[in-house]
């Protein structure tokens, strides 16, 4: 039994991997049609986890009528069902969801068309658990040890298929090559637990064995326990979103931050659970146990943040820490670091910055399972179906958990005010367990709590904890928190306001020549614009040079990061020219959304669309960098209509070359930017009519910026980009497509 048992804990590693990358992948599929706005987000992973929780109760049922053996050859045949399903799950999401448009549209409707597409793989990854627990659980009393042995197992497998899909799988193979693989890993795991598991077990008394781990009078679930894990599971969901939103901020925000996050909290997660499997055979009140793990929980989570903020000016290290933080650029990506002080900051943005923050709290999370698993086999009963019980109860929990965090506690409250609340109600339980203990005990737990609670009354603010990811003081710093970016102005000592999205610097305020003209010019050029689509919004230099061509009747806006909107009102208080004219020119449509999006669903057609988004190696960039997003693009032009937008990569250059016909590139003089445009038609230059049209809004500029674009105007020369020419930095065949955005993962790739 115990070679079978060994291969069957690698196919479970196996299968964790596989199910963990594949969602991973499924989401990044999706979303290319859904948006990646938060609640299209949100209800993909609700989804997700609801067919989880539906697999889980059916595995617990399941459990109960099956014998060992049919139970683990049912486990197996669910894992070549999954194997089978993704074979075929890229043309199903990509397609599908592309041809369903309005159904994904309001959050209640996008879940249940996600919950239909991914219910039957979700389902079946589910009963895995259950029906495993049934299979090799001989005794009892060895359930919690046991179940915490498989959940250990399962988890490094899924740690592992995060940090290989996103390190090394997404940028060699994309995501179809991706998920053919992963379906050939799920196969063989599938035929190693058929395989192993062909004849009885333990030579022909597997079932008798098996039936010993029964009791043989039923007993009522034990509904307290299943409560009080779904309230856990609702707060430890809550401050998994937390935590990757601090640590998406250190390692400065890009596509392999995900992955890199979700390795770390997996390997966190299985090493505590490996423990908790070996804490619950030696605890005689494993309940007990389960309430200090979630009180010391609070107590580390608190120490963690409060450690970042004011330890560095303790401990003499503010310089070396603020060096850090104002430093801008890719921190993470498949490169090493060459250098000392290069080393450090690699070290500081992928280990120790993020073990701060979740190291010690992602680790008691994973011990907590074990032992509420040791509260709730005590009580007799199907071992399978308390297992059930305990994720269908932790799944809910953590479904509600990402509904309220994400959409209520970081509007409302920030990141530190949701720290707290969640930090409140597992020192509500560490009280309860002051109260049950006896004597000394009693005294042990009482400090406990009482620096804990400490900790919770001296947490740093909201904003004392961003400005100091973003190396600024107090006085220089502006944050607008919300649901799906962290937004901030910091002021320059030259009094230059600089945007920061997530803790990454991008444009900024006064307005420079280059944002402005990506819009400006290609409305200037042509003989009647009309209307305009920017495709985010930034600072609002671009979208604010579009309105400064008077012939523009209508100058729509989209932008995912709402809160960009509330650090112009904060300029318009304080008197900025430009942002003013921006907020209350009639003409402006300012939207929240997801640009793609919006290009998918509207069907008018524009003079001007401009993309002025994300860098393109931050996640979800490929979406506005790719072959099809520059052909959904040239469908809602008009025809002779412009399409304008930075010059990142010889790929997107690349891109745009073959939706377009006509291609220029735009150098600003100074070295201060290069972007393209591209259009259906031939671009004529006519300096006389640009600086005439120019002249109608040329009083809203500043005189000196005035004068440069009078300048370059006048001299304005466009050299097209040669159709069929390679861009010189990168091969013909070098292109940004929907399923593989190769600058997102190797963005100096030759």
């Amino acid at each position: 039994m115990d070679l079978r048992r060994r291969a069957l804990e690698l196919a479970f590693a196996l299968s964790g991997f596989c199910a963990l990358a594949l969602q991973v992948v499924w989401q990044r599929v999706i979303s290319i049609h859904s948006g990646v706005d938060l609640a299209s987000s949100t209800t993909v992973v609700a989804a997700f986890m609801a067919g989880l929780g539906l697999g889980s109760a059916l595995g617990g049922r399941l459990g109960e009528r099956l014998s060992a053996r049919a139970a683990v050859r049912t486990y197996g045949l669910a894992t070549l069902g999954v194997a089978l399903f993704a074979l075929l799950s890229v043309p199903l999401f990509y397609d599908g969801v592309a041809h369903l448009g309005a159904w994904v549209d309001s959050t209640a409707s996008s879940f249940v068309v996600h919950f239909l597409l991914l219910g039957v793989p979700t389902t079946l990854m589910g009963l895995s658990l259950p029906l495993l627990t049934k299979g090799v659980v001989r005794h009892l009393s060895d359930a919690p040890s046991t179940v915490g042995r498989l959940s250990a197992v399962n988890t490094f497998g899924a740690a592992a298929g995060a940090a290989v899909t996103t390190w090394l799988l997404l940028g060699n193979l994309g995501f179809q090559g991706t998920v053919w693989l992963l379906a050939g890993l799920d196969a063989l795991a599938a035929g190693v637990v058929l395989v192993a598991f062909w004849g009885p077990l333990d030579e022909g008394r597997g079932e008798s064995a098996a039936a010993s781990a029964e009791p043989s009078t039923p007993s009522s679930p034990p509904w307290g326990w299943y409560a009080l894990f779904a309230l856990t599971g609702a707060v430890a969901l809550g401050f998994e979103i937390v935590f990757f939103r601090v640590v998406d901020a250190i390692m400065r925000s890009n596509s392999y931050t995900f992955g890199h996050v979700l390795t770390l909290y997996l390997v966190l997660y299985a090493t505590g659970a490996a423990l908790g499997a070996r804490w619950v055979r030696r605890t005689s009140e494993p309940g007990r146990a389960f309430l200090l793990a979630q009180l010391a929980l609070a107590l580390f989570a608190l120490f963690g943040f409060l450690a970042l903020v004011h330890m560095p000016e303790t401990f003499g290290m503010k310089r070396l820490l603020s060096a850090y933080f104002a430093t801008d650029g890719y921190l993470a990506g498949p490169a090493l670091p060459t250098s000392g002080k290069a080393a450090a900051r690699f070290l500081f943005a992928h280990l120790t910055g993020p073990l701060l923050i979740m190291g010690a709290p992602v680790l008691l999370m994973g011990v907590s399972f074990p032992l509420i698993m040791g509260a709730v086999a005590r009580q007799g009963a199907s071992v399978s179906g308390r297992v059930a019980g305990l994720q269908v109860a932790n799944i809910a929990g953590n479904v509600l958990g990402s509904l309220v965090v994400g959409f209520v506690c970081l509007d409302v409250l920030g990141t530190m005010g949701t720290v707290k609340l969640l930090s409140a109600v597992l020192l509500a339980l560490g009280g309860a367990l002051v109260l049950r203990a006896q004597g000394r005990g009693r005294v042990a737990m009482g400090a406990l709590l009482g620096v804990a609670l400490g900790f919770w009354v001296g947490a740093p603010t909201n904003g004392q904890l961003w400005a100091t990811l973003h190396s600024a003081t107090e006085d220089r710093f502006t944050l607008v928190e919300e649901r799906a970016c962290v937004n901030a102005w910091v002021r320059q000592e030259s009094g230059e306001e600089v945007l920061f999205l997530n803790a990454t610097s991008q444009n900024g305020w006064p307005f420079d020549d280059f944002h402005v003209l990506i819009g400006l010019l290609p409305a200037l050029l042509q003989d009647a614009p009309e209307r305009a689509l920017a495709v985010g919004l930034g600072a609002g230099s671009t979208a604010w040079g579009l309105l400064q061509d008077a012939r523009l009747a209508q100058v729509r806006c989209v932008e995912l990061c709402g809160g960009e909107l509330g650090l112009l009102r904060a300029l318009e208080r304080r008197g900025a020219k430009e942002p003013t004219e921006l907020l209350n020119d009639a003409r402006a449509r300012l939207e929240v959304g997801d640009g793609r999006k919006a290009l998918l669903r509207d069907e008018q057609r524009y003079g001007v669309v401009t993309v002025d988004a994300l860098r393109p190696n931050s996640a979800y960039s490929g979406s506005v960098y790719s072959l099809e997003f520059y052909e959904l693009v040239k469908r809602r032009l008009k025809p002779g209509g412009i399409f304008s937008q930075w010059v990142p990569t010889g790929r997107v250059l690349n891109g745009v070359r073959r939706s377009f016909a006509h291609v220029v590139a735009v150098e600003i003089p100074g070295g201060r930017g290069r972007f393209l445009m591209g259009s259906d038609r031939p671009f004529v230059v006519d300096g006389a009519a640009l600086l005439a049209r120019f002249a109608t809004r040329a009083e809203h500029f500043m005189p000196e910026q005035r004068a440069r674009l009078q300048a370059l105007f006048a001299g304005l020369v466009l050299e097209p980009v040669r159709a069929g020419e390679p861009a010189p930095e990168l091969r013909a065949e070098s292109f940004n497509t929907d399923l593989f955005p190769r600058d997102e993962y190797f963005l100096n790739d030759e």
